[in-house]
Parts: structure tokens; C-alpha cells; sequence
């Protein structure tokens, strides 16, 4: 079976032919070597306070990990561009219930966070996108943000790389 798969790669790499560097879940352009990916700051200020810092380097971490591609902190004319900033993070409630005292309260919250990403590919100009992306994560009423804010946030952040790396490659 595995023979099946690579047979074909095989045939390309000695008939001469290009083949593309396939990432777990998309594919880079072949003549891109680096991404362009810079600090993507907190642009409305809610949050915990590292959250440009951590979400950045998260999201550097699983490009580099899941393509060929060079890590770039400045722009290089001519290569992958990926730039974005936070521009959402609420808590809303999304299930009421009565206390005992008859108060109502939220049974259930919902940390959202939203970010947004301009993406450019100067070797395909079909793939370039201007979009934001959102994720939550719930949590019960009766604990405080405080409480589960480390836990759900990397979460958050795992899921927005995901969604925002398979947008760049798979254009999803």
C-alpha cells in the first residue's frame, strides 16, 4: 500500500518533474521559502495580558513545524505574508438558570476570541485572503473567568492556529 502512494513521487523525481512540498494538510508554493509572520497584537485590549506574545509564537511554532518554511519576523519581498491581530475576546452567558434566592445567573458562559488575518501569496494571488476567524470555549457559571482563563485560552489559541494555517494552505 505504501508503495502504492510513493510510486508516483518516484516516477516525478526521476522523469525531472517539480513536486510540491505537501504540508499534513495543504500544500506550499514551491518557490516560497520563508512566511512573514509577525507579532499579532491585541487590538482591543481585553484578554490576558500576554496574549499577543503567546498566540504569536504559537502560531509561528505550528508553521514551522508543519511546513518546509522559514520562520520570518521581518518582511521578505517577494515570500508568504501572514498578518493579523486579536480583535475579539468576550464572555458571554449562554445558558440561565435561577438561584435559589430566584436570581438569575448564567449556568454556562462562553469565552469567544476573534482574530483577523490578512494573508498574502505573491506566487498565487488566487489564494490571498482578508478574514477573521473565531473560536469558544465553554465553561460552567459557577466558576470565574479567572478560574479556567489559562485553559481555555490555549485551547482557543491551538484551534485559531489550525483554522488559520488550513485557510493559508488548503484555502478552507
Amino acid at each position: 500500500m505504501k508503495f502504492k502512494l510513493l510510486f508516483p513521487v518516484l516516477i516525478a523525481l526521476f522523469m525531472g518533474c517539480s513536486v510540491s512540498y505537501s504540508t499534513r494538510s495543504g500544500t506550499t508554493p514551491n518557490d516560497a521559502t520563508h512566511v512573514f509572520i509577525p507579532i499579532v497584537y491585541n487590538q482591543i485590549g481585553a484578554g490576558p495580558p500576554d496574549i499577543s506574545q503567546e498566540f504569536t509564537e504559537l502560531l509561528r511554532e505550528y508553521f514551522q513545524r508543519n511546513t518546509k518554511l522559514e520562520i520570518s519576523k521581518v518582511d521578505i519581498p517577494g515570500q508568504l505574508k501572514l498578518e493579523g491581530y486579536v480583535s475579539g475576546y468576550r464572555v458571554t452567558p449562554i445558558s440561565p438558570s435561577l438561584t435559589a434566592d430566584g436570581q438569575e445567573q448564567a449556568a454556562q458562559n462562553r469565552l469567544t476570541m476573534t482574530v483577523k488575518f490578512k494573508y498574502t501569496n505573491p506566487f498565487d494571488k488566487n489564494t490571498d485572503f482578508d478574514q477573521s476567524f473565531s473560536y469558544f470555549k465553554d465553561y460552567d457559571g459557577d466558576k470565574t473567568l479567572s478560574d479556567v482563563e489559562e485553559e481555555l485560552t490555549t485551547e482557543i489559541y491551538e484551534q485559531l492556529v489550525i483554522l488559520v494555517f488550513n485557510k493559508s494552505f488548503d484555502n478552507w
